[in-house]
């Protein structure tokens, strides 16, 4: 009988795409997959240390782990485990792997013996450790990992220290993984990193650009979409690739963090809010329908009620089309974690209530503009209460009625109704 593995990810893309990695490891070693909530021989945990509650998830996921399977094998990796390898000792993890070395996690579960714990934290290593991946587990888009690390030091992040610093993809190595994606079937491809926008800096040659006109150049691909980058890659030579680009998607998650300078400057970003606006008009000038979304860092230490009421009025200024809205969080080995004037829960709360109203009145009056045009649906759902479900290029989540049949991973075109509850509503044309 074959043995199983169960595998949970907390995080972001490049945890997606580095857990298909090790799943399909164990796949070609001739394991059954199973879900995380099943009995399975291997319970593979992907960690993540971006704030303390995912730390705190991570480590509630080694727990459930163990009660479904009492004997199974626990294998905890990732940037928690990197960061805090102590804290699994005591949780009744048998493998505890940091970010490098993933690629050994199939020998040891192998090789392991019940009765001493495997404690294999190594130093982030220097260069991108390559691992195809030939199915994802998105069925209608692909998350494509072409950088790992970053160099940027923010005071608050503790990423460079548990994932190292910036390194790329080989071209070669990324243009035959979007192939592989391409010959399975996705159409929709995500190009995602740490601090994607580094790209080809630490190769000698090539760009971000330039990688991405060329996946979108591969034979089924009909979109490419870029994940998180900060404002300082907005530049002319962007712009145009942009505005001439069919296939590159009309949305962009352009990092903020916060609309104050002082507090941008404590934090340690590398650009100001009037980088961020003029970021903003210059894609828009040439995309006036682009989806831009941002993180914002509600509470940081020392954010004054005036630094607050400086984010929110930018905010409403440049009319983005959604906010994800994080409390801060302080980390253990960052610089913010040691600064003075600590926000209380209360105070953060009510801010981050406060952004989150705002986001949602500034997503409805995005979508509302969208009410009677003719778009491209890729199809995600099928028959979700009536309707087929899936995104545009610049990502509004449509529901639609259809008259004939319509498969998953289509892509059609449809006209759009009305907006109600978070959702655009349709009827295919």
């Amino acid at each position: 009988m074959k043995k199983t593995v169960a595998t949970t990810t907390i995080g972001c893309k490049v945890n997606l795409y580095d857990t298909q990695a090790l799943l399909e490891g164990f796949i070609l070693a001739g394991y059954d997959v199973v879900d995380f909530g099943d009995f399975a021989d291997v319970y593979v945990i992907n960690t993540c240390s971006v704030t303390n509650l995912a730390d705190k998830k991570s480590r509630q996921m080694v727990g459930r782990a163990r009660q479904r399977n009492p004997q199974g094998i626990v294998a905890a990796v990732g940037c928690s485990t990197q960061a805090n390898a102590d804290k699994y000792r005591g949780l009744g993890v048998d493998i505890v792997l940091g970010n490098a070395g993933k690629n050994e996690l199939v020998a040891l579960v192998n090789n392991f013996n019940r009765g001493g714990l495997w404690s294999l934290v190594f130093t982030p290593s220097k260069d991108f450790e390559e691992a195809q991946v030939f199915s994802d587990t998105d069925k209608t888009r692909a998350f494509l990992k072409v950088q790992d690390g970053c160099d940027s030091f923010c005071t608050y992040c503790i990423i460079p220290y548990v994932r190292g610093r910036s390194r790329s993809r080989k071209y070669d190595d990324v243009m035959a993984q979007a192939k592989i994606f391409a010959k399975a079937g996705y159409k929709e491809i995500v190009v995602a990193g740490i601090h994607v926008a580094s790209y080809g800096k630490d190769l000698g040659g090539g760009s971000l650009l330039s990688l991405l006109g060329d996946i979108a150049a591969i034979d089924g691909i009909e979109r490419v979409r870029l994940s998180s980058v900060e404002p300082n890659v907005i530049t002319s030579e962007f712009c145009e690739f942009v505005a001439n680009h069919p296939k590159f998607c009309d949305h962009l998650h352009l990092s903020l963090q916060s609309g104050s300078d002082e507090i941008l400057k404590q934090m340690n970003r590398k650009y100001t809010a009037g980088d961020f606006r003029k970021a903003v008009q210059m894609i828009r000038a040439v995309s006036p329908d682009i989806a831009i979304t941002t993180d914002i860092i509600a509470g940081f230490p020392a954010e004054t009620d005036e630094h607050h009421a400086e984010t929110m009025a930018f905010l409403k200024e440049i009319k983005l089309a959604n906010l994800h809205v994080f409390p801060y969080s302080a980390k253990d080995g960052t610089q913010a974690a040691k600064m003075k004037l600590q926000l209380t829960k209360t105070v953060k709360t009510r801010r981050v209530r406060e952004l989150l109203a705002l986001s949602d009145g500034l997503e409805e009056a995005y979508y509302l503009r969208f009410v009677g045009r003719v778009v491209d649906v890729l199809v995600e759902e099928m028959n979700q209460d009536g309707y087929y479900v899936g995104k545009t290029t610049n990502y509004l989540p449509v529901h639609f009625i259809a008259d004939s049949e319509v498969l998953q991973n289509d892509i059609v075109a449809v006209e759009l109704e009305e907006v109600r509850d978070s959702k655009v509503f349709g009827r295919m044309k």
